[in-house]
């Protein structure tokens, strides 16, 4: 019985290898003027159409595309494939010509396939299927047209998905990771807030005690105790007051990422004035000079600019050059990225450029990086007070506003923050 069916199959190939053959002569006859195109018979005309369906399904859909190519019979029968098939399916071409096309689908695509391959006898018909060979599946993406009524038979072109799938596995895995950090991100603010709540509560509350009661052994007790005992007190009053500041650094730097962003159009002017009002004293003991002219107006969020120009200003007064007084400049302007020839910014996007220059002991350009980092020094505590906090909350104030900050300097000839935020549109 499988002979008779293997027979029945072979005749049907041959039958249309026939028929693709006597449509070659007869196209052939009429290019080289043997026969007359306008004098076929309506007999004939069936030869014409088989050639032209041939002409595209084995010389362009199969020969020329990069995809599987295959023809197929109303039953399925596969009369001809592009090597592209079955070096997908990895098999000779002998185990495909002859096979039924449904040899190749997977068990779990069998009710799709048969249901797009119904459809594709009356017209067309496409979808997503897996195909299967050596126990493993293929996906794959395919089209199926019918040649009716040039050939009794289906065109179908597949697409190997292999590489898509493959590449979506990845982007899940990644949106999956993403998923992952973004949990331990939230879980991770949900541990800053915590500190931020113990570090305003719980720990300055006993550090307040420490203070205030060493003030007081320092008033009331003073005559009691030894020149050793003074020195100590007082050195513990340093320490809690080094402390203190600490505490308020990291709340300031801590809460610059988790507080609601409002911004506002503002002028700078009005900013850096109210800064030079709360820095008065400061100045006048250092006898500084600070000139902020013609600042342009910005879209920011004010009181993070004005604890940058604070920030900004009180570094320079605080490493300014004992052989002089300290002479700090601020201005701004507006221009395009390629206009300020910085090669990280975006050249036709308009920037407000902040720079703030000043006349102190300056830095080894080697560090201009390394200062913006959180407890990072040049100088020990013993030359210059301070956490090493300060220029990490100026840049994470920056980034809030999408903008970077450069630094350069010399030593002994100063040092300039270059900021570049967008300007307002």
């Amino acid at each position: 019985m499988a002979e008779k069916s293997n027979s029945h199959l072979l005749l049907r190939i041959k039958e249309l290898e026939s028929q693709l053959e006597e449509s070659n002569q007869l196209i052939d006859a009429i290019k080289a003027g043997e026969v007359d195109a306008f004098a076929i018979s309506k007999e004939n005309e069936s030869q014409i159409y088989t050639l032209q369906s041939g002409d595209y399904a084995y010389r362009v859909l199969i020969e020329e595309i990069g995809e599987a190519a295959i023809n197929v019979t109303e039953d399925g029968l596969i009369v001809y494939t592009n090597p592209y098939f079955y070096n997908l399916l990895r098999l000779p071409y002998e185990k495909v010509i002859g096979a039924t096309i449904f040899d190749f689908i997977d068990a779990g695509s069998m009710h799709d396939f048969s249901r797009l391959f119904k459809e594709s006898l009356a017209g067309k018909s496409k979808g997503e299927i897996n195909l299967s060979v050596h126990n493993s599946f293929i996906p794959v993406y395919i089209s199926l047209t019918s040649l009716q009524p040039k050939l009794a038979t289906v065109g179908i072109i597949i697409t190997d998905l292999s590489g898509k799938k493959k590449n979506e596995g990845i982007i899940m895995e990644y949106q999956k990771d993403l998923e992952n950090k973004n949990r331990e991100l939230i879980k991770s603010n949900a541990e800053l807030a915590s500190f931020a709540y113990i570090a305003s509560h719980d720990l300055q509350e006993p550090l307040r005690k420490i203070q205030t009661f060493a003030t007081r052994i320092m008033e009331k007790e003073r005559n009691s105790l030894s020149e050793n005992g003074k020195d100590y007190f007082g050195r513990m009053q340093v320490a809690a007051k080094r402390m203190q500041t600490l505490i308020e650094d990291l709340l300031t730097y801590s809460r610059t990422n988790t507080i609601e962003r409002k911004f506002e159009n503002a002028h700078l002017n009005k900013i850096v004035e109210e800064v030079k009002a709360d820095l008065h004293e400061e100045l006048l003991e250092k006898q500084a000079t600070l000139d902020a002219t013609d600042m342009c107006a910005a879209q920011i969020i004010p009181f993070q600019f004005r604890q940058l120009f604070y920030n900004l200003i009180s570094n320079s007064l605080k490493f300014s050059n004992p052989s002089h007084s300290p002479a700090i400049k601020i201005k701004s302007e507006i221009a395009t990225g390629k206009q300020l020839n910085n090669n990280k910014l975006s050249g036709e996007t308009n920037y407000c450029h902040i720079s703030i220059s000043d006349n102190g002991i300056g830095f080894e350009q080697q560090y201009n990086e390394k200062i913006f980092e959180v407890f990072q020094r040049l100088h020990g505590r013993s030359q210059y007070n301070g956490t090493g906090i300060g220029l990490s909350i100026v840049k994470k104030i920056v980034e809030n506003h999408d903008g970077i900050i450069t630094a350069r300097a010399e030593i002994n000839k100063g040092a300039t923050f270059d900021i570049y935020i967008p300007a307002i549109h």
